[in-house]
């Protein structure tokens, strides 16, 4: 069978099967996103036997043998990194989606919308993620080691560091991972932090690198606390408007909670305009008040906030 490269699930499906097809873009996934893949992952992702799973991954090696090879100690098909090639076309924000919320081929396909959809400046996509940004990312996530990147900060403090990623998130537009920051140069400067997918460059995976006892999820506090805010909105604030920020949020009290993990407590601050100290009254800049202020303000990471 000719070789294949960065083609549509369609095209592929035209030279196998349309479930074949799935499943070998599901081996690329997880060779280009994860760096690894195991039958035992494709039978329990297809609920199919291992003899299958085997032919499959034989398939894969024979259409692009050189993206992978076997790991003679835990039997795994591992990333050949300095040769590989896409086998289907996943962009980098296809691939966040698989990997959130699970595989499917529906990602994979041109279908044909069932209403008429239309997307506005379908080019302007300012926070545009490159896949070599997102795959090395995921793969440190996965392999549990560090990568060496360039952070383009708002301060301006460009310097090369050393990051252990630990986790994924995203809000309502753009997608961040969480990480230990390890600055051997200034160690008081060392902590976990986050960091926006789309403004690191000169990424590397450091597969060597092991995080320490310290840098590792486990011993992130602020990723392991849940905080809640209590809130209410903002007196004075108009019921029009009222009205209109309860349709959007979905709620339907005047006093709400919102829980989350204190490492994104920034982000549910400015998503949703809450004033910690209560004393702003601009309506355009802030929509609640903040009722527990005092619990909220014991948890270290947030106090800076107020």
């Amino acid at each position: 069978m000719n070789e294949f490269h960065d083609v549509s699930l369609e095209v592929l499906a035209e030279a196998t099967s349309l479930s074949q097809a799935e499943r070998l873009a599901y081996i690329d996934l997880k060779i280009r996103y994860l760096g690894e893949i195991a039958r035992a992952d494709i039978m329990s992702e297809f609920k199919i036997a291992s003899a299958a799973a085997s032919k499959d991954l034989n398939l894969y090696r024979e259409l692009k043998p050189h993206n992978s090879e076997i790991d003679t100690k835990s039997k795994r098909t591992i990333l050949k990194e300095e040769s590989y090639t896409p086998l289907v076309k996943i962009s980098a924000h296809t691939a966040l989606n698989l990997i959130q919320h699970g595989f499917c081929r529906g990602e994979l396909m041109t279908k044909n919308p069932m209403l008429s959809v239309e997307t506005i400046d379908p080019a302007y996509q300012p926070n545009r993620l490159k896949e070599e940004q997102v795959s090395t990312v995921t793969k440190a996530i996965n392999k549990n080691c560090g990568i060496k990147c360039t952070y383009g900060s708002k301060s301006g403090d460009h310097h090369c560091r050393t990051l252990f990623p630990t986790a994924l998130f995203m809000d309502r537009k753009n997608w961040y991972f969480r990480a230990y920051d390890r600055n051997d140069e200034n160690p008081d400067k060392s902590a976990f932090k986050n960091f926006k997918l789309s403004r690191i460059f000169n990424v590397s995976l450091a597969a060597n690198l092991a995080p320490k006892i310290h840098e590792r999820m486990s011993s992130d506090i602020d990723w392991n606390t849940e905080l809640t805010f209590i809130v209410k909105f903002k007196d004075g604030l108009p019921q029009q408007d009222i009205d209109e920020i309860s349709r959007e949020f979905c709620i339907s009290d005047r006093v709400h909670s919102i829980t989350c993990k204190a490492a994104l407590a920034l982000y549910v601050k400015e998503n949703w305009k809450i004033d910690l100290t209560g004393s702003n009254n601009n309506h355009s800049l802030y929509y609640f008040d903040l009722l527990n202020a005092d619990s909220v303000k014991r948890v270290k990471s947030i106090s800076s906030l107020f």
